[in-house]
């Protein structure tokens, strides 16, 4: 998490989405966290305990320009994943994967070759710090359920079903 905190102007602010209020936060480089906290204070700690830093700027305004792109404008603004090796070699496969499909764990795992990794990608996947962006709620369960969601599953049902009615990538 140095990678951050060597960094300057980092930010955080909140904005509606179709999905409810996210916290987005953000370096002059682009965006590190997208979360859907229950309250301003858990978006916050969130930041703050994932990445040690408690020298951030709220800035509200960032968050809704962000939020736009995302939300409405179908724009992928530059964003940084920071996490182990192992982390964002999961997280670039979740990438791969065209919005409006799915993807399971093991299909991820073979993926990435480490077809016996499931468990191990499936913490990876949890443990994504920038929902929506990095599609984790695009992977499901091989028996075909949705899974969990760190946010909700029944989010995790709206963003899928939203998707869907989206013009595929």
């Amino acid at each position: 998490m140095k990678e951050l905190l060597q960094q300057s102007n980092i930010g955080y602010g909140f904005s509606d989405t179709p999905f409810g209020r996210c916290c987005i936060g953000f370096t002059d480089q682009g965006i590190f966290s997208v979360t859907f906290p229950e309250s301003t204070g858990e978006g916050f700690d969130e930041i703050v305990r994932r990445y040690g830093c408690k020298a951030i700027i709220r800035d509200d305004e960032q968050s809704e320009t962000w939020a736009k792109q995302i939300f409405s404008d179908g724009i992928v603004p530059p964003f940084q994943l920071i996490g182990t090796p192992f982390q964002i070699s999961i997280w670039n496969e979740l990438l791969e994967i065209k919005r409006g499909s799915c993807s399971t764990y093991q299909q991820i795992a073979d993926a990435i070759g480490r077809p016996k990794a499931v468990r191990a990608v499936g913490t990876a996947i949890g443990a994504n710090p920038i929902a929506f962006l990095v599609p984790c709620h695009r992977i499901i369960r091989s028996d075909g359920t949705l899974g969990g969601y760190k946010w909700g599953v029944e989010r995790k049902k709206q963003i899928l079903l939203w998707e869907k009615t989206l013009k595929k990538e």
